[in-house]
């Protein structure tokens, strides 16, 4: 009897009872079948609905993280939880489809599978390790543009920046040059008006909302064109972190020093980021083979209707790392491979450090961030935060390889978002590896004291749910 009272904190116990339940209620049913029927009938179609929901989840390609999150909406939602998962899944169509036919071997043939994209050469490219200095470079190549200025952002505000780059776009507009603008619905909503748009089509550009915030919740809204890319006459590509708004160059700083990174190709490679926007704009396009030289780099994108290269690039990349894994990333939220990938790397030895921000602009995305890494501490990855403010930068650096782009290393961008991004070996590996030092001796190794029983809840259900926000 002494024991009885640790029998209700075991697991077992907690079982058999359930199993008793269930067995003692169908016993009931068969008894008083004909009084409760239509209960019986309701709970049935529930239940079959949950059943067939369920076996359509399960069938469906996607990671077992967010198969798992729908699974336990289903189960504790009846009819709600199945209705919300039809509306939220619906398969997009096919959009931004890119199609070089080139041959390839190694990851780039991965790529050219995945996405489409090639191997290309480039005559010279520049890191940039600030957001200002991002945009200096990109305004004083659109002073010089001729045939055409692509701009594609997940956020495009107005305000004193967005007068400096339309500013700019005019006068390329009077020279001839064609300006298409592509900017996502939901990053863009409520911080640039219709005025803005009608006065930069009246000027003669051509703009593209993409995924329009529509007044009634539809499935495409969860998909995000999260890409930053910026092309002037297909011979020099912008890409990276930085999108088209005043605190990306710290005009305006609710959140401390903002962080960010970016980077300029010239030569070929600008023509892959060139063809990755047309074939947004379109809904597809196809290019030849991009021409290869000394120097060459991986472009390459993700789009909820294909698989996911980046994700896979980057456990590849880094399961075979031998010296380094340095990150740069605002939100850190990963699938089991992913984890699983930087915790065996860090058990090898290897330098694993993540730097994420010390202010964050989302709370919940922060604290989803350090539950993750509570989990990765102890196999010996690395946190710090970025103390000086927010850390936006996404930069991956694997030994001699960097990965920099517009990914988050989170589920929405490997798994929801359009994104693009281009991998680099050599010297732009090595000046990013000079940069994240510079960050880290910024920062502040993240401490892990230890956490109340509504700490380690909160936590628990922030990466339970977190492949779905």
């Amino acid at each position: 009897m002494r024991n009885f009272p640790k029998l209700f904190l075991k697991p077992n116990f907690w079982i058999i009872v359930l199993i008793a339940a269930q067995i003692a209620a169908i016993i009931f049913l068969c008894f008083y079948l004909p009084v409760f029927l239509p209960i019986t009938v309701a709970f049935a179609a529930m239940w079959l609905l949950t059943a067939i929901t369920s076996v359509v989840l399960i069938l469906r390609c996607g990671s077992p993280e967010v198969k798992c999150a729908w699974f336990l909406i289903i189960a504790t939602l009846p009819v709600a939880g199945a209705l919300i998962f039809f509306i939220a899944t619906v398969k997009p169509k096919p959009q931004g489809i890119l199609k070089i036919n080139s041959a390839e071997s190694g990851l780039a043939r991965a790529a050219n599978l995945y996405c489409g994209t090639a191997t290309a050469g480039y005559d010279r490219a520049e890191y940039f390790s600030t957001g200002m200095k991002f945009w200096d470079c990109a305004i004083s190549e659109i002073e010089k543009a001729e045939k055409s200025v692509y701009i594609e952002f997940f956020i495009i505000a107005r305000g004193k920046l967005f007068n400096r780059v339309t500013g700019a776009l005019e006068r390329a507009r009077e020279r001839g040059a064609k300006i298409k603008i592509i900017c996502d619905g939901v990053g863009s909503a409520f911080r640039i008006s219709r005025r803005d748009v009608k006065r930069l089509k009246k000027s003669g550009m051509e703009v593209k909302i993409f995924h329009r915030l529509p007044p009634f919740p539809h499935s495409d809204i969860n998909l995000r064109d999260h890409r930053k890319i910026l092309t002037v006459d297909g011979r020099v590509a912008f890409t990276g972190g930085v999108n088209l708004a005043d605190e990306y160059v710290n005009i305006d700083s609710p959140y401390g020093f903002w962080k960010d990174t970016g980077l300029a190709v010239y030569g070929e490679a600008a023509k892959v980021f060139e063809g990755m926007f047309l074939a947004m704009w379109n809904g597809s396009y196809e290019m030849p083979a991009p021409e290869r030289g000394e120097k060459n780099c991986l472009p390459y994108y993700d789009s909820p209707d294909c698989k996911t290269f980046c994700e896979d690039a980057l456990v590849c990349a880094i399961s075979s790392a031998q010296k380094r894994v340095h990150i740069f990333t605002p939100y850190f939220c990963v699938s089991e491979k992913t984890a699983a990938a930087l915790t065996f790397t860090a058990r090898r030895g290897v330098d694993v450090t993540v730097i994420i921000p010390h202010i964050p602009d989302k709370k919940y995305a922060f604290e989803v961030s350090k539950a993750f890494a509570q989990r990765l501490k102890p196999s010996g990855v690395k946190f710090f935060e970025f103390t000086p403010g927010f850390m936006h930068a996404k930069t991956v650096i694997c030994d001699d390889k960097v990965f920099l782009g517009s990914y988050n290393f989170d589920f929405r961008s490997t798994h929801y978002n359009y994104e693009c991004g281009v991998l680099f070996e050599g010297e732009t590996c090595e000046t990013a590896e000079r940069d994240f030092k510079d960050s880290l001796s910024l920062s502040s190794e993240m401490q892990s004291g230890k956490l109340s029983r509504r700490k380690r809840l909160s936590c628990f259900l922030l990466r339970l749910f977190a492949p779905l926000i």
